[in-house]
């Protein structure tokens, strides 16, 4: 590699890295966005909104937990929804249709999405460690390509690409 492609390589990097804290982003490969969430320490890193096989859209997740400590993520224990309760009040939002879209369900109702823990249990993620989940839901129309993702306890993330 000569100079000259060194130092544009050098310039772009330094472009780049100056446009990402300008827009304030706190991301890193593979993240879309992060979000505080409601029990301190822990962040929600939102991984993908992707177009999936049968007219659906996959949502990922995780939960990092950047403490010492054992973190509590849910609120209730109340029978067989317990181990779904990352993702059974999640929500998209397309904007330009005005339209909601929750958690798609099997046909037994319970919801198509990442399983942690078991009934009448809470949802824990240890000192340090990262959970990670998904979600699936109803595809909006194929004109749609940003959605609002709503996981509860994090705010929106909002105007998030759809990938296909």
């Amino acid at each position: 590699m000569n100079i000259s492609t060194c130092v544009r390589l050098l310039l772009l990097a330094a472009l780049l890295l100056i446009g990402g804290i300008a827009c304030g982003r706190d991301t890193k490969a593979g993240e879309i966005a992060v979000q505080p969430y409601e029990v301190g320490g822990v962040d929600v890193a939102l991984l993908a909104v992707q177009r999936t096989s049968g007219d659906t859209l996959t949502v990922k997740w995780e939960y990092r937990n950047k403490t010492n400590e054992k973190k509590q993520l849910t609120k209730q224990r109340t029978g067989w929804i317990d181990p779904y309760r990352l993702s059974v009040d999640m929500y998209l939002l397309d904007v330009k249709n005005k339209m909601k879209y929750t958690v798609v369900q099997d046909d037994t109702r319970h919801p198509i999405a990442g399983k942690h823990g078991g009934q009448n249990e809470y949802i824990f993620v240890g000192p340090k460690q990262t959970l990670a989940t998904w979600a699936k839901f109803a595809a909006p129309p194929a004109d749609v390509v940003k959605v609002t993702v709503s996981i509860p306890g994090a705010a929106p993330f909002e105007d998030v690409p759809i990938s296909k």
